[in-house]
C-alpha cells in the first residue's frame, strides 16, 4: 500500500484518580488544583485577560492533568486567540476526531402514515432535536468513551438566531466543540421537517442553507496534527465543496474520512478516484454500490471492492465500509480481507441517524486501534439502538453498551499508547 503513515492505535484511558468514561471535570476542580480563582482559570481559557505566566502554567497543568473540557454553549474554539492551544492541552494520546458539515434543528413529527394531499393528520408527537449528518457523527463518537474515547469536534457554521444558540449549546452539552469563526456567523440556522411513519420510515424536508461557508481552510491552517492521532471526516453535502481541501489534510497528517450521506450520486461517480484515492476511511451506502457500478448485488459489489483493493498500484483506503440497512455492513480493508456484521434486532420507531451513528461509533473504535471486524460490529449495534428512539442523536451509547449488545468480551481489553504495534496487529487493522 503506498500510504505508510502508521495505522490507528488504541490508548490508554486519561485521567486522575477520579476520572473514568463519563467523568466531566468542572472549572472549580481546575481552579481547586492549579490553587487559583475560578476567574484566573476563566481568563486563562478565553485568552483576553493577562496571566502571569507562572500562574498560566499552573492553570495549564492542571487542565492537562484532569484533562479538563470547558463546556461551551455559544462560543467556538476559534474565537480563541490561539486555538490550537485548548487541543494541546488535552492528553495527547486521546484521538481527536472533527468533523465537517452544517448542524440543523430537526422536528420530528410522528404520524401512522404519511398524510395525503389536502389532508390535515394529527402527529402523536412532534419533537425538536438536533441534526445534520457531522453533528451526528461527533456527538455519538464523543459520548462512547474508554476504550474508544474520543476529543470530537465540528466544522460548521450557525447563524445568530436563538435556534443556533440553543443548537451550541445543546452540542456543548454533548461534548462536541463547534469550530466557527466569530466573523462568519450570520443568518438563521437550518431547519428540517422529519415525518416518521408507524413503520419507522421517515420522509425529510429541508431548507437551501442560509449560512456562510464551513471554513476548513483556516482550520487547517490552524491546528498542527503532529504526533497526535487526528481524523478529519466529511459528510457527503459539503464533499463537493471541500474536496479540493484533501491533498492538504493529507499533507498536514490528518487521517481523512468520509461518509456517503448527501453525496450526489452523480458526483461520487465522476470523482470515484478522487475518493479512493484521498481518503483514508470511506462509507458507503448500499446504493454507492451501484452508483459506481461495482454490481448488481450488495455481495458482488463487496468483493469487486476487495478485488480493486488487492489490485491497487496508489493510494486505497485502509478502509471501506458498506453499510446495509437490516442486513448490518461489510468492511474491506486495504489488503482485501472482507469483514462482516449483522444488525442488533430492535423495535424500530425512527430511523433518522442511524447511519450517523454507525459512521460515529465505527471511527471512535477504529481509530482508537480497533480492527475492522471488531468496529463494524460495535457501530452495528449502535446503529440499531440509534432506530429504537425519534431524533438523530437522542441514544448515545457507551462502551459497555455497545460491546454487550455487538456479542463481545466485557470489560474490553485495554492496550497502551506506548505499544502501538499491539493494535495494529490485532484483525483487520491495515498497517
Amino acid at each position: 500500500m503506498a500510504d505508510n503513515r502508521s495505522g490507528p492505535v488504541r490508548h490508554a484511558d486519561r485521567g486522575a484518580a477520579r476520572s473514568g468514561p463519563t467523568t466531566h471535570w468542572t472549572i472549580d476542580d481546575v481552579a481547586s488544583r492549579a490553587g487559583v480563582s475560578k476567574g484566573t482559570v476563566s481568563n486563562v481559557l478565553n485568552g483576553k485577560v493577562h496571566v502571569a505566566p507562572a500562574t498560566k502554567a499552573r492553570v495549564d497543568a492542571a487542565i492537562a492533568e484532569l484533562g479538563y473540557r470547558p463546556a461551551e454553549s455559544a462560543r467556538s474554539l476559534t474565537a480563541r486567540k490561539r486555538p490550537t492551544d485548548f487541543d494541546r492541552r488535552l492528553d495527547p494520546s486521546l484521538v481527536r476526531l472533527t468533523t465537517v458539515g452544517y448542524v440543523s434543528v430537526d422536528f420530528t413529527a410522528a404520524l401512522d402514515r404519511l398524510p395525503n394531499r389536502e389532508e390535515r393528520r394529527l402527529a402523536s408527537t412532534i419533537d425538536k432535536s438536533i441534526g445534520g449528518p457531522a453533528a451526528n457523527v461527533a456527538a455519538i463518537a464523543a459520548n462512547i468513551g474508554g476504550p474508544y474515547a474520543v476529543a470530537a469536534s465540528l466544522i460548521t457554521a450557525i447563524g445568530v438566531d436563538q435556534d443556533s444558540d440553543w443548537a451550541a449549546a445543546e452540542l456543548s452539552s454533548r461534548h462536541v466543540d463547534l469550530i466557527v469563526p466569530p466573523d462568519r456567523r450570520e443568518g438563521r440556522i437550518n431547519r428540517a421537517l422529519v415525518l416518521v411513519e408507524g413503520d419507522g420510515r421517515r420522509t425529510i424536508v429541508y431548507e437551501p442553507s442560509r449560512l456562510g461557508g464551513v471554513d476548513v481552510d483556516r482550520f487547517l491552517d490552524a491546528v498542527d496534527p503532529a504526533g497526535l492521532t487526528w481524523c478529519l471526516h466529511f459528510e457527503g453535502y459539503q464533499l463537493p465543496a471541500q474536496a479540493a481541501l484533501l491533498s492538504k489534510a493529507r499533507s498536514r497528517g490528518f487521517i481523512t474520512s468520509m461518509q456517503a450521506t448527501g453525496l450526489p450520486a452523480d458526483w461520487l461517480h465522476k470523482h470515484r478516484d478522487e475518493v479512493f484515492g484521498r481518503f483514508d476511511i470511506v462509507t458507503l451506502h448500499r446504493e454507492s454500490l451501484d452508483h459506481l457500478d461495482l454490481g448488481d448485488s450488495a455481495a458482488a459489489g463487496i468483493a469487486r471492492l476487495a478485488e480493486q483493493a488487492m489490485a491497487a498500484a496508489g493510494h486505497w483506503p485502509r478502509v471501506v465500509v458498506v453499510t446495509l440497512g437490516k442486513d448490518g455492513a461489510a468492511a474491506v480493508t486495504a489488503d482485501g480481507a472482507v469483514f462482516r456484521a449483522p444488525a442488533v434486532p430492535v423495535s424500530v420507531v425512527d430511523t433518522t441517524g442511524a447511519g450517523d451513528s454507525f459512521v460515529g461509533c465505527f471511527l471512535a473504535a477504529w481509530l482508537n486501534g480497533c480492527g475492522a471486524e471488531e468496529s463494524i460490529r460495535l457501530a452495528c449495534a449502535a446503529g440499531s439502538l440509534q432506530v429504537t428512539r425519534f431524533g438523530a442523536q437522542e441514544v448515545r451509547p457507551d462502551a459497555a453498551t455497545l460491546r454487550r449488545l455487538a456479542g463481545l468480551a466485557s470489560p474490553a481489553p485495554q492496550a497502551t499508547a506506548t505499544n502501538p504495534t499491539t493494535a495494529r496487529q490485532r484483525q483487520g487493522t491495515a498497517p
